[in-house]
């Protein structure tokens, strides 16, 4: 089973296992019911070649001890005495193109993986106050809609939430009532009206926070291709020439398409705002849930990508030839995976008579 609290002070740090909880790449494994406790002690990570390995440890001048979940059983002792092992559940979870808690709230409900606490699915509270400037913009609009011109004390969703535990209650209720009636709901979807649309828009700032924080290693990674290039040896090079070529039409394909899917929500966004209710909100929501695997998906192969060039290059003076061999090797191992999923599968007319179907029995609030 999962770690208990007094376990998890001495696996990691309060402040460690957030910031894993908070990655892309990363997935602590005490977060998953698992018997065996060397692997709950573990975590599982993605490698620059996006191949999900299982990490015992990782230190300064030791590097990082790894091990193909394929062959956890030669190396751990794993109970097998249940229908699906501890092995059996990292490898579905290695196979996952992202570990990031919006991707892995759908991920495990398909996998049949239950999740002892539900908090180790939402981000930290730190991440949470750090994206804080992203949802300004989706909660002032939110209550300009229910207030209007009105003069309102509320800036916040968490304020707005507060309201229910106002000790004003003929205040309280004057407020809720007005809620309601601009949102045609109910008082009692109300609170799961506000937890939803909080937690939706907060996955969009997540997404977008991490797009704009490759911006850096993009520019980086482009500039030195650059330089290899102007370089007399390495410019003979045919087969280098080609790699690059790809991999910057590749890189430059696969951030369209995420930009893309930032264009779909913020264009849903305004039509949703233009007649604000929670039908149309749920509309948005669904929209942008189900490109969460999608999009973390890609997020994750960028950042273990460039975030691994950067850490080997960036900010130092590294030699062109070491660059070269680094692009050959890590650098184009994966980039097959990447394009995978950022170019979604061409649905024919049944499926999409059969998706239509099933949105019609969807029920809302």
């Amino acid at each position: 089973m999962a770690l208990s609290e007094d376990d998890r002070s001495d696996a990691r740090t309060e402040e460690e296992f957030n910031f894993e909880k908070d990655s892309l790449h990363l997935l602590p494994l005490e977060t998953i019911p698992l018997r065996s406790t060397a692997l709950a002690r573990a975590r599982l990570v993605k490698n620059v070649r996006m191949e999900g390995m299982v990490e015992v440890f990782r230190g300064i001048g030791t590097g990082s001890g790894q091990f193909d979940p394929i062959s956890l059983e030669q190396s751990f002792d794993i109970p097998g005495d249940e229908e699906v092992t501890d092995a059996d559940k990292i490898r579905a979870l290695a196979s996952l193109n992202s570990f990031d808690v919006y991707s892995l709230r759908i991920q495990l409900r398909t996998l049949g993986i239950d999740v002892d606490d539900i908090d180790n699915l939402r981000l930290s509270k730190e991440k949470r106050s750090e994206l804080t400037k992203y949802m300004v913009g989706f909660t002032r609009p939110l209550i300009h809609q229910i207030y209007g011109d009105r003069d309102t004390n509320i800036s916040d969703m968490s304020e707005l939430i507060a309201l229910f535990d106002n000790p004003n209650k003929e205040e309280a209720l004057k407020n809720l009532k007005l809620i309601t009636e601009n949102l045609r709901i109910g008082i009692g979807d109300l609170p799961r009206f506000l937890e939803d649309y909080g937690d939706t828009f907060l996955s969009l700032a997540y997404f977008r926070d991490t797009l704009e924080a490759l911006e850096p290693q993009f520019e980086s990674f482009f500039a030195a291709m650059g330089d290899i290039r102007e370089n007399h040896q390495l410019r003979q090079n045919g087969s280098l020439m080609r790699t690059m070529d790809g991999l910057e039409r590749d890189f430059v394909s696969i951030k369209a398409t995420l930009e893309g899917h930032f264009t779909a929500f913020d264009h849903q966004t305004s039509a949703m705002w233009d007649n604000m209710t929670s039908e149309s909100f749920h509309r948005l929501k669904t929209l942008i849930e189900s490109s969460h695997t999608t999009v973390g998906g890609i997020l994750c192969g960028l950042s273990v990508k460039l975030g691994a060039w950067d850490d080997r290059f960036g900010g130092r003076d590294a030699g062109l030839i070491s660059q070269a061999e680094f692009i050959m090797s890590d650098m184009r191992q994966g980039m097959d995976i990447l394009l995978e999923i950022s170019i979604p599968p061409v649905e024919t007319p049944e499926e999409a008579e059969d998706e239509a179907a099933d949105d019609e029995g969807v029920v809302l609030l």
